[in-house]
């Protein structure tokens, strides 16, 4: 079994099974992507007379408040997730692996970029179906995921990841969702 030393510690990094793959690597691609890309965006857009609140955090609304903080825990337990899988506490089959990055690809990764779209136009109604429709997309993949491979094979610490992952995504889902459906149409 390969080991790799921890930068500023003797103790090894095991790497069980296959170790760090291209497609491991893929998955945490596109676990990130989407956070850092909201992260981004606001840079990108703060300049826009429509978010000049970004400029001061005191003017921020609640919803993303609420995403930050939902954003950060499913972050932590996404993280803790992938490196209780590559320290060996628990290994994932390939099946298990691919429908996760499925899941990641074909719902997460889409949904977020519906959803940064929706995010900028004058009139985000358009976008309301295809949202909603992908977002149910994601949580069918997710609840496959959880049902199929996670209800018998996971210990308390790992159940404890996927619910930081998961509830923590769907509070900054539901957050975005009344921010830029229920606020930007009432003017707020």
């Amino acid at each position: 079994m390969p080991t790799v030393a921890l930068p500023g510690s003797d103790r090894p990094f095991v790497l069980k099974g296959r170790g760090t793959t291209l497609v491991r690597l893929f998955g945490l691609l596109v676990f990130a992507l989407p956070g850092a890309g909201f992260i981004a965006g606001l840079f990108v857009v703060r300049g826009r007379p429509e978010f000049a609140f970004l400029e001061h955090a005191a003017l921020w609304p609640w919803e993303l408040w609420a995403i930050a903080l939902g954003g950060t825990l499913g972050l932590i337990g996404g993280t803790a997730d992938f490196f209780w899988h590559v320290r060996g506490f628990r290994d994932v089959s390939r099946r298990e692996e691919r429908g996760e990055i499925f899941a990641l690809a074909c719902g997460g990764l889409p949904l977020f970029l519906l959803m940064a779209a929706a995010s900028i136009v004058p009139d985000p109604r358009i976008y309301v179906l295809p949202v909603a429709a992908l977002a149910m997309i994601t949580v069918a993949l997710v609840c496959y995921d959880e049902f199929v491979y996670h209800r018998k094979a996971c210990g308390r610490a790992e159940t404890l990841f996927h619910r930081l992952l998961t509830l923590g995504n769907g509070a900054a889902f539901l957050a975005w969702f009344h921010w830029v459906f229920a606020r930007s149409h009432l003017g707020a």
